[in-house]
């Protein structure tokens, strides 16, 4: 008798080169920790990849028709795009991604389990599961309560996010914070959830500073992200211009893209700060690693952030990190200094105390690097598998 899963169908959204942000990059770190423990894994993307992966097989399920016609199929796509496109073509989307992921799903009953992240997948995992009379798997990474910290949203959204969690047989949620969230926001059980942090991968060896492009001597202070209201975007202008009062000299960068991306450039012109704040656009590999060699230190301030794999990758490359207190990473990484998003005082003493006193900024990195070590994706795979087996056993 068969006592553990040895196969996993994986239904996602978006996977490197072509993802917007840390989705993709989660579902890369544990699809090849599961791998290399010997499990064989289908994986399912609403659009053609030109790229494969040698760890797993992925399944084209693309769509018929993009949600904007002007970009390629894998950034029409992306999360971000999908929640601001209209209800119908929303749900539209959703559903065709399911029927797709079905017939994949039928074709792979080798499977043993439906592993499903963020609600845009959720949809198809039910059906497959119900179809192919095997667990369902339910995996957090952020919810419409993150995205949208001041209320509202999308009601098609959370309703999906709410349908998708009752039916999976087991849930897991990337920090305390989040399941906190899942039982109190969509009434999971408490005994339901199961919390995997992610982990991280082996780090790029770090450029030495004569090959950096980022000639500089101002202190740079950096955020990456998404450009929106949840990431706490409003809150890093407010602290650059405090910061800025005491450090004069200092340069802070925006990397990433998103739907406030003018409104910041707008703000920033109309405060005067154009010589001090700097947007770089959205950045990957060797670009990320390199504003992040360069950069003294990493801000995070989202309003409501359930993890935050950034925040680790910042500390991989010896970037003291600051983070706000709503973040689940803090969990992984309790070293960073924290702070509420909206503590602009507290968060411009720690700025102008790291970059002022080189023996506070460097303890904090070895301290930093002693926790990074914990973080890797072959924990998160274990993890995951004993959850699998918990589903498997029990559906």
């Amino acid at each position: 008798m068969q006592t553990s899963p040895t196969g996993v169908f994986m239904v996602g959204w978006e996977y490197p080169p072509h993802n917007s942000g840390g989705l993709g990059v989660a579902c890369q770190g544990l699809t090849q920790a599961l791998s290399e423990q010997n499990t064989q894994i289908y994986f399912t993307l609403p659009y053609k990849s030109n790229y494969g992966a040698s760890h797993m097989r992925i399944l084209d399920c693309d769509l018929s028709v993009a949600l904007d016609k002007k970009q390629p199929p894998f950034l029409a796509y992306q999360t971000g795009n999908l929640r601001l496109a209209p209800q119908s073509s929303l749900e539209a989307q959703v559903a065709e991604y399911s029927e797709k992921v079905v017939d994949q799903a039928l074709l792979h009953r080798t499977s043993d389990v439906i592993h499903a992240h963020d609600w845009m997948s959720f949809p198809a995992a039910h059906k497959a599961a119900k179809q192919m009379e095997k667990p369902f798997v339910a995996h957090i990474h952020s919810t419409e309560y993150d995205r949208i910290p001041m209320g509202g949203g999308s009601t098609f959204i959370h309703q999906t996010e709410y349908e998708g969690l009752q039916a999976a047989t087991r849930v897991i949620a990337v920090s305390y914070y989040t399941k906190e969230l899942l039982i109190t926001k969509y009434g999971v059980p408490r005994d339901k959830i199961s919390v995997v942090h992610n982990g991280i991968t082996q780090q790029l060896p770090l450029l030495p500073a004569t090959e950096s492009p980022f000639k500089t001597k101002r202190p740079v202070i950096t955020f990456m992200g998404r450009l929106t209201m949840q990431k706490g975007t409003e809150f890093f202008l407010l602290l650059a211009q405090s910061v800025l009062r005491q450090i004069p000299h200092a340069l802070f960068v925006m990397a990433g893209d998103g739907d406030l991306y003018h409104e910041l450039l707008w703000r920033v012109a109309d405060k005067q700060l154009t010589a001090s704040v700097l947007f770089s656009g959205f950045v990957r590999d060797a670009q990320r690693e390199l504003l992040l060699d360069r950069s003294d230190v990493f801000i995070m301030p989202s309003i409501s952030e359930p993890f935050g794999l950034v925040a680790l990758e910042a500390a991989q490359r010896n970037t003291p990190v600051i983070i706000s207190k709503q973040s689940g990473v803090s969990e992984t990484l309790p070293s960073a200094l924290v702070a509420d998003f909206w503590d602009i005082k507290l968060m411009t003493k720690q700025v102008v105390g790291l970059l002022t006193d080189q023996q506070t900024q460097q303890t904090q990195v070895v301290k930093q690097q002693t926790d990074i070590a914990k973080a890797t994706w072959e924990r998160a795979a274990d993890r995951v598998k004993q959850v699998y087996r918990t589903a498997f056993l029990g559906a």
